[in-house]
């Protein structure tokens, strides 16, 4: 029978994890609840499972095991070997050594505090760690205001420094949980042209973007979920920059076609290409783009992520 969270449950429960003290309740409600942040950020079954029983073994930051290492076959009957894999590298972590070796994205040195031996541990085993990690720290903020006040600081440093080895969803809990303020998306920006007319034909014909005018007679062109609002040299709109000066933008647009079609429609409009295609980092990884100018001189770069 393949391991399920019902089992694992079952096996804590009769381990005593209900009767243990825990901010927030008892260790089995935290557990529960570790597991669901998992599960809402789309981590795979196994991270799920670890996640559950994580505290098992106890942590270096949790005394209190539910069963000995020396009986670790127990739990791989329960959970597979792989998810207990995943929790005896989370309970034996020696986080006082390790946690500063976590930036970056490749092997990590991790002192096991069960032996006091240490192995290279690789990134596809850190990842699952860290994001056990990360929804571990984020309950107990949740339900320890004391905690909280006190490891706020520390753990955004650390979850910042390890950003690489975690899920997007558990980096966005991460910093909405740890950080004063966060910004989701950019709404739209605005650019100051000498021509409105020949900056709205450009951004239409080239780039397949969407004219509009609103009642008070502003321009904006409009794709995807995003805009560009369009301030006429000599005539911006008040509040505007200190310093509003046509062709001073540099723009990263993410196009959802294909650059090769891209580039052919550029070609076939007479729109120069300054550069590329040309490997790039952008705001999610790696991605591949071409720069090119509007007719007020403002670089442009049009992006694919993954190959293109």
């Amino acid at each position: 029978m393949s391991p399920d969270r019902a089992s694992a449950q079952r096996f804590l429960l009769g381990h005593g994890a209900d009767t243990i003290d825990h901010p927030g309740g008892t260790l089995l409600a935290h557990l529960v609840r570790v597991a669901d942040r998992l599960a809402a950020w789309d981590a795979d079954d196994d991270t799920v499972l670890a996640g559950l029983c994580h505290a098992t073994y106890g942590t270096a930051g949790f005394a209190t095991a539910l069963l000995a290492v020396d009986r670790r076959a127990e739990l791989v009957e329960v959970i597979g070997p792989a998810a207990e894999a995943m929790v005896y590298l989370y309970a034996g972590c020696d986080r006082a050594a390790t946690y500063p070796l976590l930036g970056g994205t490749g092997p990590v040195r991790m002192v096991d505090r069960f032996t006091g031996q240490a192995r290279s541990v690789e990134p596809a085993e850190l990842r699952p760690f860290m994001e056990i990690t990360v929804a571990n720290e984020l309950d107990v903020l949740d339900q320890n205001a004391d905690y909280a006040g006190r490891h706020l600081a520390p753990l955004l440093e650390l979850f910042t420094r390890a950003r690489e080895r975690v899920s997007r969803p558990a980096w966005a809990a991460a910093q909405l949980a740890l950080q004063p303020v966060v910004i989701s998306r950019l709404d739209h920006l605005v650019l100051t042209v000498a021509d409105l007319d020949r900056t709205v034909a450009f951004y239409q014909h080239a780039l397949g973007m969407t004219p509009v005018v609103f009642e008070d007679g502003r321009h904006a062109l409009e794709f995807g979920d995003s805009k560009i609002n369009l301030h006429l040299a000599g005539h911006e709109i008040a509040p505007y920059a200190e310093r509003p000066v046509a062709g001073s933008a540099d723009l990263c647009l993410i196009a959802a076609t294909p650059l090769a079609r891209v580039l052919e429609h550029l070609d076939a409009m007479d729109v120069p290409i300054l550069e590329g295609p040309v490997p790039r980092t952008g705001a999610r990884g790696l991605m591949t783009s071409v720069y090119l100018r509007d007719p007020d001189g403002n670089l442009v770069e049009i992006s694919n992520y993954g190959s293109s």
